[in-house]
C-alpha cells in the first residue's frame, strides 16, 4: 500500500478519534451539565449541542424523568480547523 495513502488514513482515524461527548456531570442540586466537541471543520456547533441534547435526554428517560433545558449554547458554524461544541445545562424533572 502507499505510504501516503497509510499516513492519510491514519491522520483520518486520529481526528474522527477526537470527537466526543462528555459524561454528565452534577453542577449544583438537581441540576446537570454535558458538552459534546466535534473535529475540526467536520460538524458544526448545532450539531454538537444537539448531541449534547440526546444525552441529557437520555441521562433523565433513565431516571424515569424528563428534561428541563436551562441553558443551551454551541461554538456556531466554524470551518476546516475549528473544533465545535455545544454544552446544556439541564435538570431533570418528575413526569
Amino acid at each position: 500500500m502507499n505510504k501516503y495513502l497509510v499516513t492519510l488514513l491514519v491522520a483520518i482515524g486520529l481526528l474522527v478519534g477526537c470527537a466526543g461527548i462528555t459524561d454528565v456531570v452534577s453542577t449544583g442540586p438537581d441540576t446537570y451539565m454535558v458538552a459534546s466537541h466535534g473535529t475540526m471543520g467536520w460538524s458544526s456547533g448545532p450539531a454538537q449541542k444537539a448531541q449534547a441534547f440526546n444525552q441529557a435526554n437520555d441521562y433523565c428517560q433513565k431516571m424515569g424523568k424528563t428534561m428541563q433545558v436551562i441553558n443551551a449554547r454551541d461554538s456556531g458554524n466554524g470551518g476546516f480547523g475549528v473544533i465545535s461544541s455545544g454544552e446544556v445545562d439541564f435538570k431533570c424533572l418528575s413526569k
